[in-house]
């Protein structure tokens, strides 16, 4: 085997490799024993058909495909050793099988992304802007009137009709061109008049209806509906009112803070929400100089990324947005249904995510061998312990399950250091405030509610 590095150009290198004519007719050799196992000619035991009989019955190309199997994996991995090219993605192979012949030399060529060179900007001095990250007394106001509204009791209306905001209890059963269609009817069904959960159009029909009454409630589905035959099309639900519920608000006390909380007061609970309130607001904060910090690093050094590397980071990027969708009981298949995309625009619109993100893996890297960024054994002791509080158990045994993986979590804490370096070293400025997430995680001493239906 020979092999030679004919370029290394974009972050990419190309080796070209000779498989001599020995190794070649061992491939071959191995793919027969393979194949001929596989196979049953009439006049011949299985197995035991000769070579040359089975090549000119079924014609030489049977063996290629593990003769190649056999040949070129060998042949490359000694390539990579040989040329000390260290790959960072999967190989490009460019091989012809009209060139591959038994006891002859073949040749093919690879393409394979390898490390870029990173050539760094400033690292200090970095100026960048975020936006004001500040709590007041409006947001501690929303978020205790959010728990008030969860909290909130149902008292069931006998006489009085429904209004948005109410939730009523109804049969329907929908029909398209006066025919029933599949999933377009339930009993017992549940839905808060005003919360646009259910078709464009239908909720606000319910408005004004009583208990026990009845009507004929005409929709057109959304164009982009997940059931194709009924996109854009007109259907009628006969509806019928079984329960009208409305919300009753609690007060704001301190028996409702003992109901929720672990407080004895509504003043505690409400500092208490103020409090979590902050360290949210913080959080985000140092998120965003960090985020501004990588960015701007990147955009001021030179790094070359190479296409497969940002397909690699495309299939991080999907696998972990597969699992998010897990969580909430949807797969890839039916998201890409309810959005009318697929995989591949998926990944277009990800790309230019996936190659920041690239380039920001290459910069942290380079920045903590430039500046000798390393751990004391302080540091991780303590990233140990509280790993170790997190799971709950004692240090040692944090110490023992966690020995597989130490290798990766001293690196994820130089890289945390790294980032720090660029916002310690940066020159911050806070321009507008923030607009206010519309969910943020339960902050406040809230018990947890059990899980309603």
């Amino acid at each position: 085997m020979s092999a030679r590095l004919e370029k290394i150009e974009n972050s990419e290198a190309y080796l070209e490799i000779e498989v001599d004519a020995a190794t070649v007719e061992q491939g071959f050799e191995k793919a027969y024993r393979k194949v001929v196992k596989q196979v049953s000619i009439p006049g011949f035991r299985k197995g035991r058909v000769p070579r040359g009989f089975l090549e000119a019955h079924f014609g030489k190309e049977i063996l290629f495909e593990d003769a190649l199997e056999a040949v070129v994996p060998d042949a490359y991995e000694q390539a990579l050793e040989e040329l000390q090219v260290e790959p960072i993605a999967q190989p490009e192979f460019d091989i012809d099988m009209d060139k591959l012949e038994s006891g002859a030399p073949f040749q093919f060529k690879v393409k394979v992304a390898v490390k870029p060179e990173v050539v760094l900007g400033p690292l200090e001095g970095l100026e960048i802007s975020i936006p004001r990250f500040e709590v007041n007394e409006a947001d501690v106001e929303a978020r205790v009137d959010d728990m008030r509204s969860r909290y909130a009791q149902l008292v069931e209306k006998i006489e009085a009709p429904a209004e948005l905001g109410d939730t009523v209890v109804i049969d329907f059963v929908g029909t398209f061109e006066g025919e029933p269609f599949p999933g377009g009817s339930s009993e017992g069904y549940q839905l808060e008049l005003g919360s646009d959960t259910f078709i464009p159009g239908f909720e606000v029909q319910l408005v004004g209806l009583k208990a026990g009454e009845s009507k004929d409630v005409e929709v057109k589905f959304p164009d982009h509906y997940h059931a194709e035959d009924l996109r854009g099309q007109d259907a009628v639900f006969k509806t019928t009112v079984i329960k009208v519920e409305t919300k009753v608000q609690r007060e704001l006390d301190d028996e409702f803070a003992q109901e929720i909380s672990d407080f004895e007061t509504m003043a505690e609970l409400i500092d208490d929400v103020r409090q979590n309130l902050v360290k949210v607001t913080e959080m985000r904060r140092d998120e965003a100089k960090k985020n501004e910090a990588v960015n701007k690093a990147v955009e001021l050094s030179q790094i070359d990324i190479a296409p497969a590397v940002v397909e690699m980071q495309l299939d991080t990027i999907l696998g972990g947005f597969e699992q998010r969708l897990g969580t909430q009981g949807i797969n890839l298949e039916q998201y890409f249904q309810m959005t009318r995309s697929n995989v591949d625009e998926f990944r277009e619109d990800m790309r230019p995510q996936a190659i920041q993100q690239a380039k920001s893996n290459f910069l942290l890297e380079k920045i903590i061998e430039e500046k000798g960024i390393d751990l004391t054994d302080v540091e991780i002791d303590q990233q140990i312990a509280e790993i170790a509080q997190q799971m709950g158990i004692e240090f040692d045994q944090a110490r023992q399950n966690l020995e597989g993986v130490m290798d990766r979590i001293r690196y994820n804490m130089k890289v945390d250091k790294a980032i720090q370096y660029l916002v310690d070293h940066a020159i911050i400025t806070e321009t507008e405030a923030a607009a206010e997430e519309s969910t943020l995680p339960q902050e406040s001493g809230e018990q947890p509610r059990e899980t309603e239906i």
